[in-house]
């Protein structure tokens, strides 16, 4: 026990060090600066970053200046080419794959087009399997090179074991997937939520929120979210945390594919757009039309984005009384393409909310594309960065 508890600080400390000198990649970091930030003593830190060193994960850089009196040390930056993973993301309508880098950099990606029919798990991971060897063959890297592959999928997933529970929109229930990937691909997968890896994706981006309380909700093809409290995803005794797709909003509108009426996903997504338009009589195949005959303000399309946008004001006030966090993220292709819509829902909100709940509100537009794909990347990386540190 007292070897796996000296074991395991060990462990720790390494990674704690290797995670300073990958978060500094914008300034100057030496070995005196990060005895400074840990309280480590100087010769801990130097066994530290020559362990790193030798695992070809860290390089020195050039001589930096360490301290106010002028002394100078050797600065340290991560090899972006120690760890390569691969990122997938499986939506109902698209499959994404990027290539990323140590220094966190997408260096290669692609998109593939789902059509609008069922699909088999092999079918898929078939699909993956080329797109794998076509964005290999683009990227600066050799296919051999990439050490492991996260994948994000739509629906309940079991991301210790790899399994899909169910993901409805292409009617699959219990796939060992993971398994079944890992074989196809000859490495290590590992599976997640999309919304799950999608809220990694954003706040490891943007450091400041990992010691936050962060909601993210995405409005696209479907609708979806997720929380972090502090950095650490919240995932419920399913993984099925933040999963508000069905939450209903308006007891008497219309039907769902789940067989209820009035959830989210009947008013707040492209399809169900275009669809209410279709059904109060107006020629629309698009959601560029509903929003152009807004802009220039036709008096039906102004009517109906105000109400869409008092629907997702009402969701985020939902959120808000749920989950309580000081952020709330809304990002997603709808309101990437139409950020109208939720600088609508943002002036209602103040009429649902109190005040006290109100007042410390932060809610954000989230301007990046493909965060399940970039955030299945860095749950890859991350559990790769474990493998090797627990192999020292």
């Amino acid at each position: 026990m007292q070897v796996q508890k000296q074991q395991n600080i060990k462990s720790n400390n390494i990674k704690m060090v290797l995670g300073i000198i990958k978060d500094r990649q914008s300034t100057e970091i030496s070995r005196a600066d990060i005895v400074k930030i840990t309280r480590m003593s100087p010769t801990s830190i130097s066994r530290i970053v020559d362990i790193l060193i030798s695992r070809g994960l860290v390089r020195e850089d050039d001589v930096v200046t360490t301290d106010r009196a002028g002394r100078k040390g050797t600065g340290l930056k991560v090899i972006p080419e120690g760890i390569l993973t691969a990122g997938v993301s499986i939506d109902s309508d698209k499959l994404g794959l990027c290539i990323m880098d140590f220094a966190d950099r997408v260096v290669a990606s692609k998109e593939f087009m789902l059509k609008q029919q069922k699909y088999e798990p092999e079918e898929i991971i078939s699909l993956i399997q080329e797109m794998f060897t076509d964005v290999c063959g683009e990227s600066p890297y050799g296919k051999e090179q990439i050490g492991a592959v996260g994948i994000s999928c739509i629906g309940n997933v079991d991301y210790k074991k790899g399994d899909i529970y169910f993901a409805p929109q292409f009617g699959w229930n219990h796939i060992d997937f993971g398994i079944r990937a890992r074989q196809a691909l000859g490495r290590p997968v590992y599976m997640e939520n999309d919304m799950k890896a999608a809220i990694t994706s954003v706040v490891w981006q943007e450091k400041k929120y990992m010691d936050e309380d962060v909601t993210y909700l995405s409005i696209g093809m479907g609708v979806g979210s997720a929380v972090m409290f502090h950095g650490i995803i919240a995932r419920g005794s399913d993984n099925a945390f933040g999963e508000v797709g069905h939450v209903i909003i308006q007891p008497n509108g219309r039907k769902c594919d789940c067989g209820q009426r009035g959830c989210v996903q009947t008013t707040l997504t492209r399809n169900s757009l275009i669809e209410e338009c279709q059904e109060a009589g107006f020629d629309i195949t698009k959601v560029e039309q509903i929003f152009e005959a807004y802009r220039t303000g036709q008096e039906w399309a102004v009517e109906f984005i105000d109400r869409t946008a008092g629907d997702l004001a009402m969701l985020i006030r939902n959120l808000v009384y749920m989950y309580n966090t000081s952020y709330i993220l809304v990002g997603g292709a709808l309101i990437l393409d139409f950020p109208e819509l939720l600088h609508l829902a943002k002036k209602k909100l103040s009429d649902l909310i109190h005040i006290n709940l109100y007042s410390s509100l932060h809610i954000i537009q989230v301007r990046t594309q493909n965060n399940s794909m970039t955030g299945a990347a860095f749950i890859a990386q991350a559990n790769r960065i474990n493998e090797i540190v627990e192999s020292i």
